[in-house]
């Protein structure tokens, strides 16, 4: 039997949440179709917040729903704070700028960071959706510091040139190109450049 990849999605407050919840679906679906996943989700207070604003009450339960643990973002003592239980994968997604900058700096005093710092210092893969527009120099050296340190800066920009019919096969893409990024094979739905 194959091991389980234990892949974790941080939603944060940066507007985007629609990503986070495609992502989570996509992944899902992807375990349901025979990929051994196991799927870790952390929403940040300023994630609940805006979820609230940008999704339904249904798509925020089938978000916590499709995850396998959900974890507190105030609970430092969660398994995948550890070096010892890293998780495979994690993507933020969306992700603020308070969180990069937080990643970037090691102030790892929420789950979300720790968990960020531990896959940077576990050499373990971190994709980064930062959602922010336009930026300032601070903005891009903490962009810079990660991506030293070994994370993945992926803004969801959009794959205009596959003619998306709606904002949902949009989102669908940008989910499968993060997901892909984690070495998550989702060529099912993935539309590459041809």
């Amino acid at each position: 039997m194959q091991d389980r990849k234990k892949i974790g999605l941080v939603v944060t407050g940066a507007s985007g949440s629609l990503l986070g919840f495609h992502a989570m679906k996509l992944m899902k679906a992807l375990k349901e179709s025979g990929q051994p996943l196991e799927l870790h989700l952390l929403i940040t207070s300023g994630g609940e917040t805006t979820a609230k604003l940008e999704l339904t009450e249904g798509q925020i339960e089938e978000l916590k729903e499709c995850a396998d643990h959900c974890h507190d973002d105030h609970n430092l003592a969660a398994s995948i704070a550890s070096g010892s239980n890293p998780l495979d994968g994690l993507l933020f997604a969306p992700c603020s700028i308070r969180s990069l900058a937080a990643i970037a700096y090691c102030q790892t005093d929420r789950l979300s960071i720790r968990a960020a710092d531990v896959m940077l210092k576990e050499r373990r893969k971190l994709v980064l959706a930062v959602r922010e527009t336009p930026l300032h120099l601070g903005h891009i050296q903490a962009m810079e510091q990660v991506t030293r340190m070994g994370g993945i800066i992926a803004p969801p920009v959009p794959a205009f040139y596959l003619k998306p019919e709606s904002i949902d096969a949009m989102l669908e893409q940008s989910a499968a190109r993060l997901l892909s990024q984690l070495d998550i094979d989702a060529s099912s739905i993935l539309q590459r450049w041809s």
